[in-house]
């Protein structure tokens, strides 16, 4: 049992694709790093938590089971930082990952105070590069609580001052930063952001922020041609989005946390337009 192998399984588990299957694969390459070889290895603890918020997210799974899964886990990566003889002590990740498992509660204010403490302890330790590229991911992530919360202006800031300070960002950076112009309206802006995601890196779910704001262009469109065309677009995209997730909803989008009734019902006025089916029995 080895801290070394541990960090392989979590490092093969974080590349695992976004599918329900890679996310079970991921979940199992996870509980290994703890279970096999290191029962205090912080990290596997708080990865193995947003695994759990992903199935929360798409409906991979039980809820309940998903909720108390993805609460556990963070729990327990929260409780390594606090122990001094863990090896873990004041460590970022654990209180990171409990504040995005509250944001899917629902939980927006203790989301955002399990943020700032992670904060602080990252700049508790300004290590150069370690301190630039999780102080950005951090802020980068916390933008989708925020999107979510109902202030997608303040969103859109902080990603593109983590893409400033951490240059060679993930591509979810891409993602987050096209959600927050999609609530802005810079539907335009939406769409070529999450052109800027590479063809293998770029998830299904994109596909929804892209339909989506194609449709609220065409919507917006004085050309009749033109919005037909933009429109038929927009419906083309999503019936790709539903051949890869025939059961994915309306209301399932719709039953995601928010802070916001508006920017929910802004988000599902343009998958609407798009043609997300409200029935799994829909032609996608």
């Amino acid at each position: 049992m080895t801290t070394a192998q541990a960090k392989v399984l979590t490092r093969q588990a974080r590349n695992k694709p976004l599918t329900p299957e890679g996310n079970e694969e991921a979940k199992e390459l996870y509980r290994r790093a703890i279970d096999e070889e290191d029962i205090n290895y912080l990290p596997a603890y708080a990865e193995l938590s947003y695994a759990w918020c992903r199935d929360l997210e798409n409906d991979w799974g039980p809820r309940q089971t998903a909720l108390e899964q993805a609460e556990r886990r963070a729990l327990e990566a929260v409780e390594l930082s606090r122990d001094e003889n863990k090896g873990w002590h004041k460590f970022f990740m654990g209180h990171w990952y409990l504040g995005i498992f509250r944001w899917h509660q629902g939980k927006f204010t203790e989301s955002f105070q399990e943020y700032a403490t992670a904060r602080e302890l990252v700049e508790s330790k300004p290590d150069s590069e370690w301190y630039v590229k999780n102080l950005a991911d951090l802020d980068a992530d916390m933008a989708e609580a925020l999107i979510y919360y109902g202030d997608p202006k303040r969103a859109v800031q902080l990603v593109l001052d983590a893409m400033d300070r951490n240059k060679d960002h993930a591509y979810w950076y891409h993602w987050l930063l096209a959600r927050g112009y999609y609530h802005l309206g810079r539907y335009m802006d939406a769409i070529v952001e999450i052109g800027k995601i590479g063809d293998d890196k770029r998830p299904n779910d994109v596909r929804l922020i892209v339909a989506a704001s194609t449709a609220q262009l065409a919507d917006a469109e004085t050309d009749t041609d033109k919005a037909k065309a933009m429109l038929s677009e927009a419906k083309a995209i999503m019936k790709e989005f539903s051949e890869i997730e025939p059961n994915w909803t309306l209301a399932k989008s719709a039953a995601y946390e928010y802070g916001s009734a508006t920017e929910r019902d802004h988000w599902i006025t343009g998958l609407d337009k798009a043609g997300l089916k409200h029935s799994v029995n829909d032609n996608p």
